[in-house]
């Protein structure tokens, strides 16, 4: 009775079959391998499509065992991060997989400087692409750091340039408040007076220094001191000296209205002020012919 009760227990269907052959409602699971160890006809077609673009590779291995042995010799062997006294080859193989370029230039390593760039900018990225690769840095990872140095550079430059905007805005209000409604005629005073000096300095207006000095409040309110000091007849500049323009300019900036005392005779004087003003006009211009 015993024995065949433990035969019923061994031929019992399994858990949740009906016994009579009407199957059962889970799909029996997918065979990977034989009982010997070695692989099942079409194991890797099993293992899911994430697998499939690497059936050919894995076609080859016959059984467990044979899986085994070449993972543990890929960990004893493949490809490492080269160390002190690496091989060549050892190298070699590492920079394949790690895409490190041959060459450690920006050029191997897809990289390309902003347009304007200086002789600088091109030197430091030289010695950027040449230490990477003699430190086997990957091409991806260089150039994403490269990126953000850029943008890192990008931001701090924007930074100054709006912090300069905001000194010019404040220094030119200062000046505003200080000249009010003379404000465009002794800013035109300023320029025109710096310019001349500038010129006669052998300074080009457009140097970065000399721009910033016309802009400077200070140095705005000394020249258009300087500038009226110049034309009263008790302090004129000493003999031997000389005006620093020439007498074509002091016309033009009389008939522009720039010229602080005949200017405005010019412009919105009375009818003998004009008149007066015209004839220096005439003087001066003749004297330049």
């Amino acid at each position: 009775m015993k024995h065949r009760f433990q035969r019923l227990l061994n031929e019992a269907p399994p858990e949740g079959g009906d016994g009579g052959g009407g199957g059962s409602s889970t799909p029996p699971a997918p065979v990977h391998f034989n009982p010997d160890g070695s692989f099942a006809e079409g194991w890797t077609s099993k293992l899911g499509d994430e697998f499939s673009p690497h059936a050919d590779a894995l076609k080859d291995f016959k059984d467990v065992k044979g899986l085994a042995k070449s993972y543990l010799h890929f960990r004893k062997t493949g490809p490492s991060y080269p160390t002190e006294g690496a091989q060549p080859e050892d190298i070699s193989r590492f920079h394949a997989l790690a895409q490190v370029p041959v060459e450690g230039t920006p050029t191997a390593y897809g990289l390309a400087l902003p347009e304007g760039a200086s002789e600088l900018d091109k030197s430091v990225l030289d010695r950027i692409t040449a230490v990477a690769q003699k430190n086997h840095a990957s091409a991806p990872a260089v150039r994403a750091m490269v990126a953000e140095y850029q943008a890192i550079q990008a931001e701090v430059q924007q930074a100054y340039e709006d912090e300069q905007a905001k000194a010019t805005k404040a220094a030119q209000d200062d000046l505003i408040a200080a000249w009010r409604g003379d404000f465009e005629v002794n800013k035109s005073i300023v320029r025109h007076l710096a310019t001349t000096l500038a010129a006669q300095a052998g300074i080009a207006p457009e140097d970065a220094s000399f721009a910033s000095l016309v802009d400077n409040p200070a140095f705005g309110k000394m020249l258009l001191e300087v500038s009226k000091l110049t034309r009263e007849d008790s302090i004129r500049t000493p003999a031997g000296m000389g005006d620093l323009r020439s007498p074509r300019q002091i016309a033009d900036s009389i008939m522009d209205g720039s010229d602080p005392v005949w200017g405005k005779k010019y412009k919105d004087g009375t009818d003998d002020e004009k008149r007066a003003a015209y004839q220096e006009v005439a003087r001066l211009l003749n004297k330049d012919s």
